[in-house]
């Protein structure tokens, strides 16, 4: 292993912590957790700078005349928040402990688990992970999940075998790029009678955008669900897991988002359903601030 290498598993991202947490959860008593998710969300509060301003100006937009003090502090309980999601996603792996979970939409979430394909839309929020194997449980079906390259290539790995392991085989992983072949592999999925999870609260790298509107702000989203959506027929479910306290959870779900060709241009088929998308979403991010783990820009610096 080269230098850059072994000195990267040690990086806000690298794959190091999430080692560190899962021999934590074996070998410490878990009365240790809350100290030592504390000391951790604090060290990731100074040294992860770049996500703690994100959060920051995210929460300027949210709370609009908020002062720069409340937002930080803010921002210290969401980080805190999320230290507390991967720690009870990676107990859940390691013990299969049980979670209390409380259904909100349960008419939806049957209609889902009954659908002959769906896609899950989401968002980087509460314990997507955890709420993933719980409903290949709950259903007894396989859910695929795409999610964002990670930096790292050991940390991948490591969150993709996580995933796979939490959901004892029935949760598969692909990781969104730029290329069309994975649109197509997703299509194939859909038309095969497969649930996709897909994460649409933000665009990374050169992936196809679309333009939304959040908090009366101008957003960039992934265009891949709509398109999916339209081209498949399939219906799009948006579903959030929000934390609610120690090892317990909401499972929200609303009403599904069909998109319908209505022979007009492709591009305001997609725009109604990316304007419905944004109204759940601003929704659930106003209720659940501090479970939004957004943790690069979302909203264009210019505006």
């Amino acid at each position: 292993m080269s230098r850059a290498n072994s000195l990267g598993r040690f990086a806000v991202r690298g794959v190091f912590w999430r080692e560190y947490l899962d021999w934590a959860i074996v070998n410490l008593p878990f009365y240790f957790y809350p100290v030592n998710l504390f000391f951790c969300t604090l060290f990731f509060f100074f040294f992860a700078a770049p996500a703690r301003r994100a959060v920051v100006a995210h929460l300027a937009i949210i709370f609009p005349g908020s002062s720069a003090v409340t937002n930080h502090l803010r921002a210290f309980r969401t980080l805190s928040n999320f230290a507390w999601t991967i720690s009870e996603a990676a107990i859940y792996k390691l013990t299969r402990e049980e979670f209390a979970y409380e259904i909100i939409g349960a008419k939806w979430l049957e209609e889902l688990g009954a659908a002959p394909s769906a896609i899950v839309l989401t968002a980087h929020m509460g314990n997507y992970d955890l709420g993933a194997a719980l409903f290949a449980q709950k259903f007894h079906r396989e859910i695929r999940m795409v999610r964002a390259l990670e930096p790292d290539r050991a940390t991948a790995q490591h969150l993709s075998a996580s995933l796979e392991q939490t959901g004892a085989g029935a949760v598969k992983v692909d990781y969104n790029t730029a290329g069309a072949l994975l649109s197509f592999d997703l299509l194939n999925a859909l038309r095969a009678g497969e649930i996709v999870s897909i994460q649409g609260d933000r665009v990374e790298g050169d992936l196809a955008q679309v333009t939304g509107r959040l908090f009366g702000r101008e957003v960039l989203l992934p265009n891949g669900p709509f398109v999916l959506g339209l081209v498949a027929g399939v219906p799009i479910y948006p579903l959030f897991i929000a934390r609610s306290g120690y090892r317990s959870y909401q499972v929200i779900v609303r009403e599904p988002i069909v998109l319908a060709r209505t022979g007009r241009a492709r591009e305001e088929d997609i725009a109604e359903g990316v304007a419905k998308w944004c109204e759940v979403l601003e929704e659930i991010i106003a209720q659940s601030w501090d479970q939004w783990f957004a943790f690069t820009p979302v909203f264009p610096a210019d505006e």
